[in-house]
């Protein structure tokens, strides 16, 4: 009888320390400087394209792993591509499904006209400088100082948490997370995950907005070739020149821009938005979810005069590279010009090619050619909302009070298209958006403290909100 009640008081002990421990309110403070360290080192550690090593950033992971005694697995095609995966099991009698946590560790290439060394972070007018400042060791940081606090804290999960750090986001993951997927799929097997995308937008005072990614853009890209004479530059004809013809194609495809595809999805987000424009802003919106289909055209050109309100209801055609001779003296009789599209969901791609092919169709000078095509089916949005957006939406508010939340099409691509293929319900989130100069890809990237920070909390709230055993 002695030794039972002994056993009682262990029990009741560890129950109280449980509930204590559940209990826990985070210290900010302490988080944002372990999140901080964090993001600094893993700037000083060189994963940029096109040969990343990330098993170098990998390493940093794995050893506050080991100190925080975090079982992980690394799996890699080859030696320097490594992806880590670090698993918080549930302590649930009847767990949910999984949630995944995905960070990328490669960055883009080193762009060009960085004042400051990409690869050493530097702090500078409460910023920090560095490749990969916001895509995406900002979110490697922030996942990292995550899992180890919830580990030390001993919080009690109502699902497992997976941590996901890839490699070769930027090359469209062939090393990474399609590598995993295929190769190791039983790591991965989860019902929800959050990653990159996103962000708070503030709008005006009292009317920002946040941003969740709920969907992405199919990536295609499209060789425009002209033919022409080749010959001397002293001597040649322009109305044979190559350069010039594929000077007039890409005139006439801006000339004929794409036509704006509503449909549920769009209108869905123009209805959400809609609290907070003026009037004026308002009456266009009215016209454009009217049923005067001449009254919604018009609306369409005002609204597409904004760049991002533009790419959630249109597709997208950008030259990007221009090739031709390789002597100044010399035309070549051929020119060529990269077009990046990047296509709505529900866009039929072979369509979309067939209609833009058919700009030309009378002139055989000029040739259309898909150099990469999307995989279809592609991943389709969901209008309704989930527990998991609910919990994004209950954080949002909980982080930036007074925020609306809706979720978006993200013009770029992302992991998070792999993760939708496998059934998986991804949504992304980010610091705040900012147009200016210093973003991802950019020379001089960087991310504000403050917004860091917040990303920080933000991330942590809906952890906690999701994955937490309520009381």
């Amino acid at each position: 009888m002695k030794k039972l009640f002994s056993y009682l008081i262990l029990f009741l002990l560890g129950s109280f320390a449980l509930a204590q421990e559940s209990n826990l309110v985070p210290d900010y403070d302490s988080l944002n400087k372990t999140a901080l360290n964090h993001l600094v080192n893993l700037i000083n550690i060189d994963t940029a394209q096109p040969e990343p090593k990330e098993i170098l950033a990998q390493r940093y992971i794995y050893k506050n792993l080991i100190d925080n005694k975090i079982d992980w697995q690394i799996f890699r095609v080859e030696k320097p591509r490594a992806n880590l995966i670090a698993t918080l099991k549930s302590t649930a009698q009847t767990p949910q499904k999984p949630l995944i946590l995905i960070a990328h560790l490669d960055t883009a290439p080193i762009a060009d006209n960085w004042q400051t060394p990409p690869t050493q972070a530097l702090i500078k007018d409460d910023k920090v400088f560095g490749l990969g400042a916001s895509d995406a060791k900002n979110y490697a940081a922030i996942n990292l100082t995550i899992l180890t606090w919830l580990k030390q804290n001993n919080i009690p999960l109502n699902r497992d948490i997976i941590f996901v750090f890839s490699a070769d986001e930027e090359a469209a993951s062939q090393k990474g997370l399609k590598f995993l997927f295929d190769k190791y799929p039983q790591e991965l097997n989860a019902g929800y995950a959050l990653n990159e995308g996103g962000g708070l937008i503030k709008y005006e005072e009292g009317k920002n907005f946040f941003l969740v990614e709920g969907a992405s853009k199919m990536y295609m890209d499209i060789l425009l070739s002209t033919l022409g004479e080749e010959g001397h530059s002293a001597t040649a004809s322009s109305s044979e020149n190559a350069i010039y013809k594929l000077s007039q194609a890409l005139q006439t495809i801006e000339q004929h821009p794409q036509e704006p595809i509503l449909n549920d999805w769009t209108k869905n987000f123009f209805k959400q938005i809609y609290p907070l424009q003026d009037d004026d802003a308002k009456t266009t919106i009215n016209m454009l979810l009217g049923n005067d289909e001449k009254l919604a055209k018009q609306a369409a050109k005002i609204i597409m005069e904004d760049d991002f309100l533009k790419t959630q209801f249109v597709n997208t055609i950008t030259p990007s590279i221009i090739s031709s001779g390789s002597e100044s003296n010399l035309i070549e009789s051929k020119a060529s010009a990269v077009l990046n599209c990047r296509l709505l969901p529900w866009t039929n791609p072979e369509t979309f090619f067939e209609n833009l092919n058919n700009l030309f169709a009378e002139d055989e000078t000029i040739i259309l050619s898909i150099l990469e095509k999307p995989e279809e089916p592609f991943p389709q949005p969901n209008i309704e909302e989930d527990d998991f957006f609910k919990s994004i939406k209950n954080s949002v508010e909980k982080t930036f009070p007074d925020t609306l939340t809706l979720q978006s099409l993200n013009p770029a691509s992302s992991e998070s298209e792999i993760l939708r293929r496998h059934g998986i319900i991804t949504y992304g989130i980010g610091p705040l958006i900012n147009a200016g100069q210093g973003g991802p890809h950019q020379s001089n990237e960087n991310i504000a403290l403050e917004d860091f920070y917040q990303q920080l909390k933000l991330t942590l709230n809906i952890v906690l909100d999701f994955a937490k055993q309520k009381e």
